[in-house]
């Protein structure tokens, strides 16, 4: 389970960031979670990461962008989704260096009243198709 918290809205019905000490105890709830299923409960925020590995760099974006473009076909098909951030990493093992690629992408799935269009930006912006 990887909800973050109920989404918040201040008075200009702008969306009140969360608070970081949830946003680590979600993180800390999706390592444990062996299900790699994100989460799409309505009126909440929701953190999920994207992750896989390659022998080479390339292998490893090719990969990850692969799942990416998975998760954002199935979260677009939800109604109220909103990509909120999408923060990248990349690691390479000592041992085998094999090449980790992973995003955390914070999201939200306001409830009916709230949703609105999509963000301006792409949710796939960074990530190369083809």
């Amino acid at each position: 389970m990887a909800v973050v918290s109920t989404s918040t809205y201040d008075s200009r019905g702008k969306l009140v960031p969360s608070d970081a000490l949830d946003i680590s105890r979600a993180r800390i709830r999706l390592d444990l979670d062996t299900g790699e299923k994100p989460t799409f409960d309505r009126g909440h925020t929701h953190v999920f990461v994207v992750s896989d590995m390659g022998i080479t760099a390339e292998q490893a974006r090719e990969r990850v962008n692969a799942r990416l473009r998975r998760f954002f076909d199935r979260a677009e098909a939800v109604y109220g989704f909103r990509k909120i951030t999408m923060k990248k990493s990349q690691s390479r093992n000592r041992l085998n260096l094999n090449t980790t690629i992973s995003y955390e992408i914070l999201y939200v799935v306001e409830a009916d009243g709230r949703s609105r269009s999509r963000s301006p930006e792409s949710p796939n912006a960074g990530c190369r198709r083809g």
